[in-house]
């Protein structure tokens, strides 16, 4: 371990508080610890620089604060996602407005859900990748033709981040049938924003038979805006989301990692909903996990969650071990090494059609 490592771990302890927007202590910490340059650097690996740009202009930062080459790099990184978000957010309400026409409602999820009904007054704050959308079962090869005549193209990224288009018609749709993936190939269209990921299902496959299709659709909101008609996920269901799909099957549970960005729009669902929240449900549906995941939110990010009606739990050795992960770059790779084992191991249990094309790619 060096002292740049054991910093790092200093800086992403306090990005995580300054983020998390209710320890006003925290960012005028840092900047009398002289932490702005690696908090900024921890914020860039995090994709969280808007958000902190964001936090830094609501406790008043100025430019003789924070050092006009930092807040020059805030301020540029806040501008470009805004821009970005409001072309996807605008590049979302014209795809809701083609399947439309097509008699279909589409279900937004994620990221696209929070910028169509923000959480946040400020529409750059969250980092958007791309645009997550979920029809029912009956819809689906009906909205993958309205993509298609829309000047969309299915596109693989193998070995790379330029998308190669996978040619339509008949041998598309096959293709969509036997697919194993919980979402079909990503969809793009020159010159917007955004690649578009049409859903299957909100889960990958091992949480398929627990949550059933009916609970996201029957639970979600309808939106009637700017002359289009969508839905949203119930918080319980962007909850699931959250904890199932991103800190359990993305392997953060088994890295001993933290999201941040997620955790910040866990913290912000539960805050906006109140008392107003079926706890039994969230339990019941992510076990354990949901109390883990809560206990850190609260613990990292600084946030009295008082509404969370569950069980409290020690996260400090959890906490210690993120650490070690921070300080010991080797005991990083075991970590990612033993989860990426376990994640191979359940598709192989739960889905072993997708763990036959992950090998095929790898070794073509």
């Amino acid at each position: 371990m060096n002292g740049r490592q054991a910093e790092r771990w200093i800086a992403f302890r306090a990005l995580c508080r300054v983020v998390g927007g209710q320890d006003d202590s925290a960012l005028m910490g840092c900047l009398e610890r002289d932490l702005l340059s690696p908090l900024c650097q921890v914020a860039q690996s995090e994709d969280l620089l808007p958000a902190l740009a964001v936090r830094c202009a609501e406790k008043n930062a100025s430019s003789e604060v924070l050092g006009e080459g930092t807040a020059d790099l805030l301020t540029r990184a806040l501008i470009d996602n805004s821009k970005r978000n409001m072309q996807i957010s605008a590049q979302a309400i014209k795809i809701s407005r083609q399947l439309n026409r097509a008699g279909i409602s589409p279900l937004f999820l994620k990221g696209t859900a929070f910028l169509l009904v923000p959480m946040t007054h400020n529409i750059g704050f969250r980092k958007q990748v791309d645009i997550d959308l979920i029809v029912r079962p009956d819809e689906l090869e009906a909205a993958a033709e309205v993509f298609l005549a829309d000047g969309y193209n299915f596109c693989e990224f193998a070995g790379g981040l330029v998308p190669i288009p996978v040619e339509s018609g008949d041998g598309v749709f096959s293709k969509l049938r036997r697919d194993a993936h919980h979402h079909l190939l990503p969809l793009v269209k020159p010159g917007y924003a955004a690649t578009v990921e049409l859903h299957r299902h909100y889960l990958p496959a091992r949480f398929q038979r627990n949550n059933a299709l009916a609970l996201l659709f029957d639970g979600a909101r309808h939106i009637d805006s700017r002359g289009v008609s969508f839905q949203v996920p119930s918080t319980e269901c962007h909850l699931i989301h959250l904890v199932l799909g991103k800190f359990v099957h993305d392997g953060h549970v088994l890295r001993r990692s933290f999201p941040i960005r997620e955790a910040c729009d866990f913290a912000d669902l539960l805050l906006a909903s109140g008392s107003d929240i079926d706890h039994g449900l969230l339990v019941s549906q992510c076990g354990s996990s949901f109390s883990l995941f809560s206990a850190l939110v609260a613990e990292l990010l600084g946030l009295r969650l008082k509404h969370t009606r569950v069980e409290p739990i020690d996260v400090s050795r959890y906490v210690l071990v993120m650490q070690k992960r921070y300080e010991y770059p080797r005991a990083a790779k075991l970590f990612y090494a033993y989860a990426r084992i376990v994640h191979l191991t359940q598709t192989l249990v739960h889905n072993p059609a997708k763990l036959r094309t992950y090998v095929s790619r790898k070794l073509s």
